[in-house]
């Protein structure tokens, strides 16, 4: 599995798991990504053939209903739990790289146009 992590992730989450032989990329890190629309993003990584890890499900849960009516595949989708995965305190970004590599390590789901919560 290829990750892409959207750019409220932190680079360094790419960086850990990428030393663990992760494929992953954050659009952070990623000039050419940066600040690119939601539905841009979302069809780039579908592209790729990655899954992309975000936060943001006010604008990616929508993409993924329209993508489900229209019968567009895509490579996943991971939700952050943002209470969970605080970019405010000290556990982050430590907590969020754990949890992706169990992720990543034992996926609970497989196949294309899925999505995920963390």
């Amino acid at each position: 599995m290829k990750l892409l992590l959207d750019e409220m992730h932190a680079p360094i989450i790419a960086d850990a798991l990428t030393r663990d032989s992760w494929d992953v990329v954050a659009v952070a890190s990623t000039a050419h990504l940066r600040g690119m629309s939601d539905s841009d993003l979302f069809t780039h990584a579908a592209a790729m053939g990655r899954t992309l890890v975000t936060e943001n499900i006010v604008d990616f849960a929508p993409l993924v209903g329209q993508w489900a009516i229209e019968n567009k595949a895509h490579a996943g989708l991971v939700f952050t739990n943002p209470k969970r995965f605080n970019r405010a305190t000290l556990a982050y970004p430590g907590n969020l790289i754990e949890a992706l590599r169990s992720f990543l390590n034992d996926p609970p789901i497989n196949g294309e146009s899925w999505t995920w919560w963390l």
